[in-house]
């Protein structure tokens, strides 16, 4: 099965990305203690002292990147190869990414794109809270459909949507 790093994820993502101020780096725990993270998700699963943990643990399994815009990080993202040819994506925006709507969709296509051929995958999934309308939005924009739900996934009894991006 290919493997992607997260240096060469973040090299690919740095040569596709056009906008100005906008780069990418290998994950690092530090990165996490500056993001602003108010997803329900990350928060109901770890509570605000334990995302670093969380996103170290995520980032051992697969590759995972920073996204920095003006020097601040904004989104820390990554996979977790679930046997060949699938993988489990997943992401924790920082609220300014918010700014960059447009910039953020565009380069979510590229990630997946990227990651599917250094992969060598046929699937991407992800679950997203079924409150979080802005993500479901989102995951539709990057070329991911909804399979189902999964009642009382999460970590605080809430349900969930199964999407996946295939090809």
């Amino acid at each position: 099965m290919p493997t992607l790093t997260s240096s060469v994820l973040a090299e690919k993502l740095n040569q596709a990305n056009k906008r100005k101020g906008l780069f990418f780096m290998p994950f690092s725990p530090n990165h996490a203690e500056r993001v602003d993270i108010t997803t329900e998700d990350v928060l109901a699963v770890t509570g605000r002292d334990g995302v670093a943990e969380l996103l170290e643990m995520q980032s051992r399994m697969g590759p995972a990147v920073t996204a920095f815009l003006n020097m601040e990080p904004v989104a820390i993202f990554g996979f977790v190869s679930i046997w060949r040819g699938v993988a489990e994506t997943w992401l924790v925006p920082d609220e300014k990414v918010r700014s960059i709507p447009m910039t953020l969709t565009r380069i979510g296509m590229k990630v997946m794109d990227i990651t599917m051929i250094s992969m060598g995958l046929h699937r991407i999934q992800l679950t997203v809270r079924t409150t979080d309308k802005r993500a479901e939005k989102w995951a539709y924009a990057i070329g991911f459909r909804q399979e189902g739900v999964m009642h009382k996934y999460g970590a605080d009894g809430v349900d969930y949507l199964m999407m996946a991006r295939t090809r």
